[in-house]
């Protein structure tokens, strides 16, 4: 694929982020989770998730997210941020784990859900990947449809991984917590079942997709050296650290190990875990999102810094706390999720960010 000027431009600069471990590095990047546009205007407005027919209008469906795309792009690709153009499928939390546990998956307005499928653990030997799984074959039937309708002007980021935590916890329910001290060895093989999968999936898109920009992967619309897929440690930020040495981090790590590298999301809620995370080998970037009743991540920079040392931070904030924390934001090598008002305020804070950052 030859991918346009903007895209091998940010390529370039966050190659250089990675390659230069210097402190006071700071990137940004508005998203469609940060500013939503008017997407009526482009004739295109929201629609809920359980309105499409994925039998027979997956093809529209994929069409339909690459047309919002691309109106995003014409409304804020003039502000000067760090956001990689890229897309990946999003059918809800659901799928995430229906693709190997095979489990119904009930569609809501904007995501969707599966019941525990594993209700007792002699069901155990059923799950087991293969492509015959609905999901499995819808994930990869979508992506094959974003890959004909790339023309340069996006790269594609593979499936927005459970970790295998957070998909044990959708495969078994919330019985996985009492599960943690009453059945240690069956969660354990569940968690080698789920870190297996999500290996599964992520190879299996590597091989319809191809090869990203310059040589790399884009993860969170961040361009990384190699592979960084995306794992989310959700499960892992409701259990004690202790916990998550014994059931988490291994099989974690187990994806990390793989694929060479890993982009992992977790939450506020999980700062008593954040350390374990940060210190797992090989791991890209972290990002630590905010909370309701949590420390916003932008009000414990130094706590995380300390934590992260040079491995790069994503955080989530608004433009207003950039300029309150910026003297913060210089000690470590960040990348903002940035939520902005208006493209005014946004042109103005990226340029107040340039500013400030070592790199530009």
């Amino acid at each position: 694929m030859d991918y346009n000027n903007k895209i091998l431009m940010l390529a370039s600069k966050f190659a250089q982020f990675f390659s230069d471990t210097t402190r006071g590095q700071i990137l940004a990047i508005i998203c469609p989770y940060t500013f939503p546009i008017d997407y009526d205007a482009f004739g295109l407005p929201d629609r809920r998730l359980d309105s499409w027919d994925f039998d027979t209008q997956l093809k529209a469906f994929v069409e339909y997210n690459v047309k919002r795309h691309r109106a995003f792009m014409d409304v804020v690709g003039s502000i000067d941020n760090d956001y990689v153009p890229a897309m990946n499928l999003n059918f809800g939390y659901g799928v995430h784990s229906a693709y190997f546990s095979g489990a119904p998956v009930i569609m809501g307005n904007d995501t969707s859900w599966t019941r525990p499928f594993l209700t007792d653990w002699s069901m155990l030997g059923n799950l087991r990947m293969g492509e015959t799984t609905y999901w499995y074959r819808k994930i990869m039937e979508g992506y094959k449809y974003l890959v004909k309708m790339q023309d340069g002007d996006y790269a594609i980021s593979g499936f927005a991984n459970a970790g295998p935590g957070d998909m044990a916890n959708a495969v078994r329910g919330d019985a996985l917590f009492t599960d943690l001290y009453d059945a240690p060895e069956e969660v354990h093989s569940l968690m080698g079942k789920c870190s297996d999968a999500a290996i599964w999936l992520e190879e299996s898109i590597a091989r319809l997709v191809g090869a990203g920009p310059a040589g790399g992967s884009v993860t969170a619309n961040c361009w990384f050296p190699g592979s960084a897929p995306y794992i989310s440690e959700d499960f892992n930020d409701l259990c004690s650290p202790a916990q998550y040495e014994q059931f988490g981090r291994r099989y974690t790590r187990k994806i990390i190990d793989h694929f060479g590298g890993a982009y992992i999301h977790h939450h506020a809620k999980g700062a008593h875990i954040h350390g374990l995370i940060a210190n797992l080998p090989g791991l890209k970037m972290l990002e630590q999102s905010w909370d309701p009743q949590c420390s916003p991540p932008i009000e414990r920079l130094e706590e995380l810094f300390e934590m992260h040392q040079t491995l790069p931070l994503m955080i989530r904030c608004h433009a207003r706390d950039v300029y309150k924390h910026i003297e913060g934001l210089k000690r470590g090598r960040v990348v903002i999720m940035l939520n902005v008002d208006s493209l005014q305020q946004g042109r103005e804070v990226m340029r107040f960010i340039r500013r400030h950052s070592k790199l530009s």
